[in-house]
């Protein structure tokens, strides 16, 4: 309990130095406010640029196909995931911005095969992916026209994913018998599961709506589509009976997933740029 108070205290501490820095920034001259144009010099066009960092996190959702459901036999199920990351950002001018950093992406099927007793075997299919995403960002409006603490961006980039590489992830075999009790069939069915290079690489689209919370501290709130080749994630089903293949299936992945989550965003150091509006 004690843990408890002292936590909240600092929550709460941290919050009221967030908020004087805001009522600190009211009283500094115009030319170096956020929240204000550059009335002293009109002749020059300010433009801040900020090196800042990101943390954030939401729900990965994977979508698989199948083409054969083996006379029921298998079926897909999609999946979703919780999907973390760090990122590194320069904004030029408060308009633009570029980032790159670190993402745990997870990329995963269900697979379900029929057992016989109503209940089918469900089994989790896949793998996370270290990736490195190199994005760029686009302010389209301002939805706060006095203060401009809160705003609408719009972007695109490139997911290289480092560890996608040809390798079998996955291997599970079913045996049974059937037949007459005078003249028994083996008969087995095998799944085998690959991450492929399909998935080296996929390009990324997003909005990202921003709030400012604090001089220099904001919230976001994002929705990313990830956009690359089908079959980056295969599970390869053979039935056989006695040795010979009777039918087969394959389950993959989708190429388009979506990323729906909150970013905090923290700026690292801050400065402007002057350019004259004569020249």
């Amino acid at each position: 309990m004690k843990s408890i108070f002292i936590f909240l205290f600092l929550v709460v501490g941290i919050f009221a130095e967030l908020k004087a820095q805001d009522d600190e920034e009211y009283y500094k001259p115009p030319t170096k406010r956020l929240d204000v144009r550059n009335n002293a010099y009109p002749n020059l066009n300010r433009k801040e640029m900020s090196l800042y960092m990101g943390l954030e996190g939401g729900f990965k959702l994977n979508y698989a196909s199948l083409s054969n459901t083996i006379g029921n036999l298998v079926n897909s199920q999609n999946n979703n995931d919780f999907a973390w990351g760090v990122s590194v950002g320069y904004n030029l001018d408060n308009r633009w911005a570029v980032e790159t950093g670190y993402l745990k992406n997870p990329v995963y099927f269900i697979q379900s095969i029929a057992s016989g007793r109503g209940v089918p075997f469900t089994y989790r299919i896949g793998a996370t992916l270290h990736t490195i995403p190199v994005r760029f960002k686009y302010k389209v409006a301002n939805l706060d026209g006095i203060t401009k603490s809160a705003a609408l961006y719009i972007g695109g980039g490139v997911l290289l994913n480092t560890n996608a590489k040809e390798k079998l992830i996955y291997t599970r075999t079913f045996t049974g018998v059937s037949g007459s009790p005078a003249k028994r069939d083996t008969i087995r069915l095998t799944s085998d599961s690959y991450i492929t290079k399909k998935m080296t690489a996929a390009f990324e689209v997003q909005t990202e709506l921003q709030g400012r919370i604090a001089n220099g501290f904001y919230i976001s709130l994002f929705g990313r589509m990830n956009i690359g080749q089908s079959g980056g994630l295969r599970s390869d089903v053979v039935y056989t009976q006695n040795s010979n293949k009777i039918d087969g299936a394959t389950q993959s992945l989708r190429g388009i997933s979506y990323n729906f989550g909150l970013l905090l965003r923290i700026d690292l150091a801050r400065g402007y740029k002057y350019l004259s509006k004569v020249e």
